[in-house]
């Protein structure tokens, strides 16, 4: 099995976490960061002994991963992580085209002063990690601030659709960031400069209550994402390696049609 973390970590507000608690964040943490692999199996008696605890905990954490689709729970045949195919992440971002611009518009005629100020607190911290080049950071902070907008719509089922589509967006964020960790976060930085201009637009259009300005920027900023994702998915290390003879017949790889069989995970290509 990968190599996991052992989910010490406690969780804000929570510094008595039991052990169910644990493994889930550890799991969670590792689907997310793709530390575990998009289909790879979760034996319950590996998972029992790497984290020191009882099959109960194991469970009840495979459960609760399970409704928010990171896991799938097969009948007598364990559990395994969700698979990520290239058909999922196009639905995405089609979904995305919708559900972004409609939550924004709500939370600019909705939100709340302490709406306002959680977004603005998690804008920061958003900015901050960029400025440091902390992957991990970068891409938990963007999270969470999508996540105060969703809950500044007030509406719940809205709320709760976007908010599931936000944990999709993290595994699909991770894809195709090769190379040690200092290259990813800096490839990752380099990314999230476009994602933070944008988004610190957004939140101050929020702010002013500008629901249309919202939407168009919400419109803007899934464009953005979407494409920054579509090239490091179909970018080629080819044109890093310099073969003899062949530096003059190039080929863009990325236009040749048919490079990819349906179904195939994305996963494959990271």
């Amino acid at each position: 099995m990968t190599k996991l973390k052992t989910g010490r970590r406690k969780a804000a507000g929570n510094p008595k976490s039991t052990g169910a608690q644990r493994v889930y964040e550890a799991l969670r943490h590792a689907i997310i960061a793709l530390d575990l692999a998009p289909g790879a199996a979760l034996d319950e008696g590996p998972l029992c002994r790497h984290y020191k605890v009882s099959r109960t905990p194991v469970r009840e954490a495979l459960i609760r991963l399970a409704s928010e689709d990171l896991v799938e729970l097969q009948p007598n045949r364990g559990a395994k992580v969700a698979s990520l195919q290239f058909l999922d992440v196009v639905d995405h971002y089609e979904a995305m085209d919708i559900f972004l611009p409609v939550t924004c518009h709500f939370a600019a005629v909705r939100r709340t002063a302490d709406d306002l100020a959680e977004m603005f607190s998690r804008l920061e911290h958003f900015r901050s990690a960029v400025a440091r080049k902390d992957g991990e950071a970068m891409i938990q902070t963007n999270y969470d601030l999508h996540w105060a907008i969703a809950a500044a719509c007030h509406n719940r089922s809205l709320e709760k659709a976007y908010r599931k589509m936000l944990v999709d967006k993290l595994r699909i964020g991770q894809h195709g960031v090769r190379g040690s960790a200092q290259k990813r976060d800096q490839s990752l930085a380099e990314r999230f400069q476009g994602t933070l201009r944008i988004s610190e637009a957004l939140v101050h259009a929020i702010g002013r209550g500008d629901g249309k300005k919202s939407e168009s920027l919400a419109r803007d900023l899934n464009t953005y994402v979407r494409q920054q994702v579509i090239e490091l998915l179909s970018a080629s290390l080819g044109k890093e390696i310099q073969l003899p003879g062949v530096a003059d017949k190039a080929v863009d790889l990325q236009q040749r049609p048919g490079r990819t069989r349906k179904g195939k995970s994305a996963h494959a290509v990271s």
